[in-house]
């Protein structure tokens, strides 16, 4: 058991070399492409504190996003290391089952996951929303900005009432209009304010209002104006309150209440009902892909015979593995977006699928065979 022990240990250690290697090796990659991309931005407005500060921020964005693809290639090069030097060969001669290489792989999968979750819900969605806020507002890239940082939101309040909502700004919302309509669907008073804010319990003071008030009879129309004026809505501030940003940029918790919130507020809920199942599926599928990953290694090794094979083909098997996994991960968000696949099937099917042959490909009969 004692032999075991460090050959688990040594196992994990190199795996986490390779690993940091690896995940540093994309991230500098990716980071150097897209400074290149990006030359033309920056030498127009040369703010190099910010340039310094939107980088580190990407740079956590893209290690939480690259972290499964960088595992998966150190699992296949540790695998191919292994392979090459006649560990595996040693090492199953002695009757060590191939499960005691697998296993390791599976605890630091495990450990990553947390890590990944702890990181993303402290790090990485403050500094996705930090670069996209750089990015938009110095340096004038905006992009679908605009789409996840509304100005204005319509929502459905209580008692047949409808609320356009400007920037929420000291506890109120600047500007505001209210729509209050009947049972028939039809429109029986409408409300234009420069801001409304909140004045106790139930009540709510606009301030430069303009009231139009429709009637069956004449005449149809009545019009006032009130420098301040107060209003009894049932509707509490946290409930007409929004948080802008991607869904990604949301920590778990923020992300149910506002899938939630905008649920009872009229507005579309299913990206965020889905960021939330990706949120978990993310770190639980890690173990499933680690498993398929050194399975796949495995079984390559077999097929190699006695002869040594070399390390790009391990890396080539990696990036087959990371390149399947993103597209149906982005084929299964597509059809849930559209309503064609439930949230939670797209979000665990990949998981799944990858639990699934990893079970297949590391039954007895195959590290036997």
């Amino acid at each position: 058991m004692k032999a075991l022990g460090q050959l688990d240990r040594l196992v994990l250690a190199e795996l986490a070399r390779l690993f940091a290697a690896t995940l540093a090796g994309v991230v500098l990659l990716y980071l150097v492409i897209d400074f290149a991309d990006r030359g033309s931005m920056f030498r127009s407005r040369p703010d190099w504190g910010l340039v310094g500060e939107l980088y580190l921020n990407r740079a956590a964005v893209v290690a939480h996003q690259l972290a499964p693809v960088a595992l998966i290639l150190a699992i296949s090069l540790l695998l191919a290391q292994l392979g090459r030097r006649g560990e595996l060969v040693a090492v199953f001669s002695l009757g060590v089952s191939p499960w005691r290489v697998v296993l390791p792989v599976g605890a630091m999968a495990l450990v990553l996951g947390g890590l990944s979750w702890l990181a993303n819900e402290r790090v990485v969605v403050g500094a996705d929303a930090r670069a996209e806020e750089v990015t938009a507002e110095h340096f004038k890239v905006w992009g679908d900005f605009g789409a996840y940082h509304a100005e204005s939101h319509w929502l459905r309040g209580r008692a047949g009432r409808m609320f356009r909502l400007g920037k929420a700004t000291g506890g109120g919302f600047e500007p505001a209009m209210v729509l209050e309509i009947d049972a028939d669907f039809r429109l029986r008073r409408r409300l234009v304010a420069a801001r409304m804010e909140p004045a106790g319990p139930g009540r709510w003071r606009l301030v430069q209002v303009r009231e139009v008030r429709y009637a069956d009879s004449e005449p149809r129309l009545r019009e006032s104006k009130a420098d301040e004026q107060l209003e009894a809505f049932p509707d509490t501030p946290a409930e007409l309150s929004l948080r802008s940003g991607r869904p990604r940029q949301l920590a778990y918790a923020d992300l149910r209440e506002q899938a939630a919130r905008r649920e009872l507020l009229g507005q579309p809920s299913r990206e965020y009902r889905l960021a939330l199942a990706e949120r978990v599926a993310g770190v639980l599928q890690l173990i499933p892909v680690a498993l398929l990953a050194a399975a796949i290694a495995l079984a390559l090794g077999r097929r190699s015979g006695p002869r040594a094979r070399p390390l790009s083909a391990a890396v080539a098997a990696g990036l087959g593995l990371s390149m399947g996994l993103w597209a149906l991960t982005v084929v299964l968000h597509a059809a849930s977006m559209g309503g064609s696949v439930p949230v939670w099937l797209a979000a665990a099917l990949p998981g799944l699928s990858c639990a699934l042959l990893a079970g297949w490909l590391l039954r007895p009969r195959a590290l036997t065979a």
